[in-house]
């Protein structure tokens, strides 16, 4: 790395300098100077190349709401969500040379160095987030933010304290935001008390050098670490004082973005750098008043279409030979027709609800953004819409577990009144038959024969038998041997699944693959409290981002329809003992399908953990398999880890497919 910005040398030559004052004690050696960490100059050998490795899934980034320089809340996840980020925890007073101005250093550097690269500056954000909230207020930090686009940085002593503060002088050249470079923040909190649960999730031990209370030197104790995150929240690096440098770090960028397809150089999966896995209208942040929307229009999905008979042929590592019925082999021609159908618009009523309406592909074939489907004018459907990754595997569908192939699901949501309200096979069949742009495409698909009662739900049963995902984390860990596939926390938290949380016991894992489910029906409680529980008379309603208003019942209901009733399995065998009993779903790819259980009413994994450890809700039909768990707050923690491990590889070229077909154009037809 050979040009350094006057900014980068100046901050060098004043650590350098600093380092000579800085000594260390052994005994008979006597003093000895404290060498400053390669960060600061070149490297003493060559760095791996970018895309000759590859990063392992250390864990996963947690989430926080934090502070920024303009004092306004900001969530961890929401920065980090489509993103490379680099995140360091940071002090303005730290007068350690290889502490917090080493960070400084290579943020610095790594800043200089994206002018030479768009890719990197238009993709890289670097976070500086601050373990002092007494000194570094965002009022001190926005001086410090302002001034990383002047053109010299002053050593500000103004502090008081011996140690260097990093905040700039007091003449200050103000410019433009820069557009080719990286975008770097930093961040806060309001108090210890907001920031230590944040300093324990990314393993930050903070202590001050002082004993004495009256003694504010300004000085902690702490270890450095970098985190490198990857944009579905994946910490992919984390870098210590001696691995702390541009060279490293800029080639670990690249090789995730090669990994994503966010490479010059790998033009042919471009179509894969915009894809956002979770809700484009995204409402994390949502409850408070300082939420900052952050949409994405329609016209950004652009994808690419792949081959999804190789999810088929060659299923992905941890999952067994998908199973193809006799009277309905695969074929290419049949699952392009199959996916052109489930997204087709003009499949319902009034030509406005697919199946990917409730089936939403980026946010893991679900919804993220509802409790329950919402389908023909607006009506609600009384459950959750389940994920369709890897449903060829599942020998019951729907929630309720009353049909047992693809085949005969697909015809459902197409009649139901609530869901696409079509009045009769028929109808679908005869306007399929009369859409210009299908013509041909069944008698290609199935040896001559029109769309029909048989063939039309045979097409969307072979698309969606396609969508099967693994090869996840846990898989190379468990089935690999991959021995750092998954982070330590994850393999607690699998230890932990497997024993005495007792999921394995409905969430199947076997010597050669894993379901993560035993395709069986429970009772966890969840459906009789909802039949039981007295509704109360007013209900929290959220109106705007941080505004509540308490809405009696009374009023809601006089505008929606009456929710119906849901008595689980029993709906399909008539048998009391069937009472609220539900499917159990796999767990795999279960990080990107909330909101969770077949009513939607928990919303992340951490409360469908806590309502396992709880025993679930206890009822005269609950399963004898849910009791009261016991587990610490740490272990709950690890299971989560161990949840968000069962991600698939293959979800964004998934995503992508889905987004290179058409929804279903009515207007010329």
């Amino acid at each position: 790395m050979k040009h350094l910005n006057k900014t980068s040398l100046i901050i060098s030559f004043s650590f350098l300098l600093l380092s000579t004052n800085v000594l260390s004690f052994d005994g008979a050696a006597g003093p000895q100077t404290i060498l400053p960490a390669p960060g600061y100059g070149e490297l003493d050998f060559e760095a791996p190349s970018a895309g000759s490795y590859k990063l392992p899934v250390l864990g996963y980034a947690k989430n926080a709401k934090v502070i920024d320089t303009n004092n306004e809340t900001v969530s961890y996840h929401e920065m980090f969500r489509g993103r490379y980020t680099l995140l360091n925890f940071m002090y303005t007073r730290c007068d350690d040379l290889n502490g917090c101005p080493l960070t400084h250093v290579v943020f610095s550097r790594i800043k200089e160095l994206a002018k030479q690269d768009p890719t990197v500056a238009q993709n890289l954000q670097m976070l500086s987030m601050s373990f002092d909230p007494t000194y570094d207020t965002p009022e001190h930090l926005k001086k410090l933010e302002s001034g990383l686009h002047d053109q010299h940085m002053d050593m500000d002593h103004s502090s008081g304290h011996e140690g260097h503060d990093m905040q700039h002088g007091d003449h200050q050249m103000h410019h433009e935001p820069e557009t080719d470079t990286v975008d770097w923040k930093y961040l806060t909190t309001h108090s210890e008390e907001e920031l230590f649960p944040i300093l324990d999730d990314y393993g930050q031990s903070v202590i001050p050098k002082s004993d004495d209370a009256s003694d504010d030197d300004g000085n902690f104790s702490h270890i450095l670490r970098v985190f490198l995150i990857d944009p579905d929240l994946k910490i992919r690096n984390i870098y210590s004082v001696s691995f702390l440098h541009p060279d490293i770090i800029i080639n670990d960028l690249k090789t995730l973005m090669m990994e994503y397809g966010v490479d010059e150089s790998n033009a042919e999966n471009q179509h894969l750098q915009n894809i956002r896995i979770g809700a484009g209208d995204s409402k994390a942040g949502y409850e408070s008043k300082n939420y900052i929307t952050n949409s994405l229009s329609i016209q950004n999905r652009q994808g690419k279409e792949t081959d999804l008979l190789k999810f088929v042929e060659n299923p992905p590592l941890g999952l067994p030979e998908v199973p193809v019925p006799a009277d309905n082999p695969l074929t290419e021609a049949k699952i392009k027709l199959g996916k052109k159908l489930f997204f087709d618009r003009r499949l319902s009523l009034n030509n406005t609800i697919s199946c990917a309406i409730c089936h939403v592909p980026e946010q893991g074939f679900t919804n993220h953004e509802i409790l329950t489907a919402v389908g023909f004018e607006g009506r609600s459907v009384k459950r959750n819409a389940p994920t369709i990754y890897n449903t060829a595997y599942f020998k019951k569908l729907f929630h309720d577990g009353r049909e047992t192939s693809l085949e005969h699901q697909a015809w459902q949501p197409m009649l139901a009144r609530n869901e696409m309200a079509n009045p009769s096979f028929g109808v679908v069949i005869e306007k399929l038959r009369n859409l210009e742009d299908y013509v041909g495409l069944f008698e290609a698909a199935f040896d001559g024969q029109q769309a029909s009662f048989e063939t039309i739900p045979k097409a969307i049963a072979s698309y969606e038998r396609t969508l099967n995902s693994a090869n996840s984390p846990f898989d190379r860990w468990y089935y690999g041997k991959e021995k750092d596939a998954m982070p330590p926390s994850a393999i607690r938290g699998f230890d932990l699944f497997a024993g005495k949380a007792q999921c394995i016991a409905c969430h199947s894992v076997t010597e050669k693959h894993a379901l993560f489910t035993d395709n069986s029906l429970h009772n966890t409680g969840i459906g009789w409290e909802r039949a039981m529980k007295k509704d109360p008379e007013t209900q929290r309603v959220q109106v705007a981002p941080g505004r509540y208003l308490d809405v009696k019942n009374d009023i809601i209901k006089s505008v929606g329809s009456k929710k119906e009733g849901d008595l689980g399995h029993y709906e399909v065998t008539q048998d009391p003992a069937d009472r609220w009993k539900y499917r159990t779903p796999s767990l795999r790819n279960v990080a990107l399908t909330a909101p969770y259980m077949h009513d939607g009413s928990m919303p992340n994994l951490e409360s469908v953990v806590e309502f396992y450890n709880n025993g679930g809700i206890e009822n005269e039909t609950q399963s004898p398999l849910i009791n009261p768990l016991n587990l610490t707050k740490n272990e709950m923690d690890d299971l989560v880890e161990f949840l968000k491990a069962l991600n698939g590889d293959n979800v964004t070229e998934i995503i992508s497919d889905s987004f290179a077909t058409p929804i279903g154009d009515h207007s010329n037809n």
